[in-house]
């Protein structure tokens, strides 16, 4: 039989569970053309909106797009549901971008 333990406030915020857990969405951008010059422009755009919503990205880029993961600029915090949406609709808006896709919510030390 499985004991399952139970750990105080301080050992759950050290391993990120509970009322601490942080969680991040995967988000995948496909530009419409190859040129550096878009991609850049598009980085720079891409990395105003986020600092806007108050939200951090890594991950990488090539000829085509972007491909990573999005977070919340503060500690022990969750990018919310509204900041998603209002990075979707920018993205929705953003002349160069072909396609985009934005993943569900998920617990950072399970991605």
């Amino acid at each position: 039989m499985e004991a399952r333990q139970k750990h105080n406030r301080r050992l759950r915020k050290k391993l990120y569970l509970g009322e601490f857990a942080v969680n991040l969405f995967e988000i995948n951008v496909t530009l419409s053309t190859s040129a550096e010059t878009d991609l850049d422009a598009f980085i720079d755009s891409f990395v105003d909106q986020l600092e806007k919503l108050g939200l951090t990205y890594f991950g990488y880029s090539d000829a085509d797009g972007i491909q990573g993961h999005v977070l919340s600029q503060k500690r022990y915090e969750s990018p919310s549901e509204s900041q998603k949406q209002e990075l979707s609709e920018w993205c929705g808006t953003y002349p160069g971008i072909k396609s985009y896709d934005l993943g569900e919510l998920v617990d950072i030390n399970q991605a």
